[in-house]
């Protein structure tokens, strides 16, 4: 039997190999670090134009939200200034058109009359610093500044007044004037300023040439109160134009004159962003989807916050509206609203009947001269209060000035609105007790029906004109043959 011959390796034979397989092994491995090392290059190429990318959208996202902020806070203050000036007019409109404004301010100074009806009064209820009667030629005939009578400088004034009271004289003599509003002054003293041709309702002298000017100034304790209200930091007056970062306005008087800016410094949400954005997309680039989406939730935060501030800032803007269509004193609509009351019932395009009332109080002067205004004011309180009662919901209750009423009907029932003003009539004749104080005063009534809404106001008037003449506690409706009897 052949016997079988083994096969081996040397030991020296056996190192080699092993050498030779751990070189192959070495080898092998360095080449996949260096195939994985060049397969990585557009890998770490894609990150990094990723993270730059990134940072661009950022920086480009949080200026978008920055710009966003800064014209946010621009319509805030439009709608701010626009909303002041309207104030002012509707002030002056209120006291432009009074028989007894030009009675005591244009025909004969009383300064009596002034003091009872202006000082005292301009700061506390009408928000004013200043009152100015000029007269054809310009000249001041009455100034209160501060709550007191006292000369004043109108060259303070210098710029703007001019082509403001220009602006208030538009018109001929048969046309009724119209408020006007702009600023006044410099940036060292500047100020909004109302300003309307003072008017009567005598049908014979319509106009006069003297102008009655309301000027609220924009000092510093202004601006410091407007920029914390309405969240316009570090509102202030300048001769520069505001930077890219900050909110601006530029200010001009009411033929262009330019004044300078408004400026302030908005909060810029995108600024305090980047930064950590940044640190956040170099340092961990890993998590950029998660990051983004963080980013994205906070910028839609931001955005909806910035959308918040502005229907708040709407909501104001409606306050302020409605506030300029309320009477501060008794909450009736003023002249304003009735006067957009009367433009809403010309607008309806189905004819209809329409109905006014027209009160005026007796015997009120006396209860001011007796018990104060105060007591005055709370009489007024209470005849607003008793017209809501008698008056219909969809009525309309007015205070027009002084202790003049309006009912605007929304239904021409003469048998209804007869007996309401007997029935008012009665009711504020009767004494009462206001504070422990007796009041007694009345009313009178004129009431006219028309299908001309335009008329209504007028042939009031004259019915309550005709009232009046009859004597205290009176109501007449209007007719035609009324005309004769006031012509008279």
């Amino acid at each position: 039997m052949r016997s079988a011959k083994r096969v081996g390796l040397s030991p020296s034979d056996q190192s080699d190999g092993r050498s030779t397989t751990v070189a192959t092994q070495s080898v092998g491995v360095e080449a996949q670090a260096a195939e994985i090392r060049r397969l990585s290059r557009p890998f770490w190429a894609t990150v990094l134009i990723g993270a730059v990318s990134l940072l661009v959208f950022v920086a480009f996202l949080t200026r978008s939200l920055d710009r966003n902020s800064v014209e946010q806070s621009q319509q805030v203050f439009r709608a701010l200034l626009t909303d002041r000036m309207g104030r002012l007019e509707t002030v002056v409109l209120e006291y432009g058109y009074w028989d007894s404004a030009v009675e005591n301010l244009v025909r004969d100074l009383n300064l009596q009359w002034v003091e009872e009806t202006f000082v005292d009064y301009l700061q506390d209820n009408l928000q004013v610093e200043a009152l100015h009667v000029l007269d054809g030629n310009n000249r001041p005939k009455l100034q209160i500044v501060d709550d007191a009578i006292a000369e004043f400088d109108l060259s303070q004034y210098e710029s703007g007044l001019v082509p403001l009271l220009t602006k208030a004289r538009e018109g001929n003599a048969f046309t009724a004037p119209e408020p006007v509003s702009g600023l006044i002054g410099d940036l060292t003293d500047l100020s909004m300023a109302g300003a309307i041709v003072l008017t009567t309702y005598d049908d014979v002298d319509i106009r006069t040439d003297h102008v009655l000017v309301f000027v609220q100034p924009l000092d510093s304790n202004e601006l410091a109160a407007l920029s914390e209200k309405y969240g316009l930091p570090n509102l202030r007056l300048s001769s520069s134009m505001p930077t890219y970062w900050q909110g601006g306005f530029e200010l001009s008087t009411i033929d262009g004159t330019e004044l300078g800016y408004l400026i302030w410094d908005p909060a810029l949400p995108g600024i305090r962003l980047l930064p950590l954005m940044a640190i956040g997309v170099l340092l961990v680039f890993i998590c950029t989807l998660l990051t983004a989406r963080l980013y994205v939730h906070r910028a839609t935060a931001i955005v909806r916050d910035l959308a918040e501030a502005k229907h708040e800032a709407e909501r104001s803007k409606e306050l302020l509206a409605e506030q300029a269509r309320r009477d501060f004193l008794t909450k009736l609509g003023n002249r304003r609203f009735l006067d957009e009351k009367m433009a809403e019932l010309e607008a309806q395009e189905v004819s209809a009947d329409y109905a006014l009332l027209y009160l005026d109080l007796d015997g009120f002067k006396q209860i001011n001269d007796e018990h104060g205004h105060e007591m005055g004011d709370l009489v007024l309180q209470h005849v607003a209060k008793s017209l809501r009662a008698f008056a219909g919901d969809d009525d309309a209750v007015v205070r027009i000035g002084g202790d003049e009423f309006v009912i605007v009907f929304s239904k021409a029932d003469k048998e209804r609105i007869n007996e309401l003003g007997r029935t008012i009539i009665e009711h504020l004749s009767e004494p009462m007790q206001l504070n422990d104080v007796a009041c007694k005063f009345g009313a009178s009534i004129g009431i006219a029906f028309a299908t001309q809404p335009a008329e209504l106001l007028r042939q009031a008037d004259v019915a309550l004109y005709a009232a009046k003449r009859r004597g205290r506690g009176q109501m007449t409706v209007y007719t035609d043959e009324l005309l004769e009897l006031k012509g008279s």
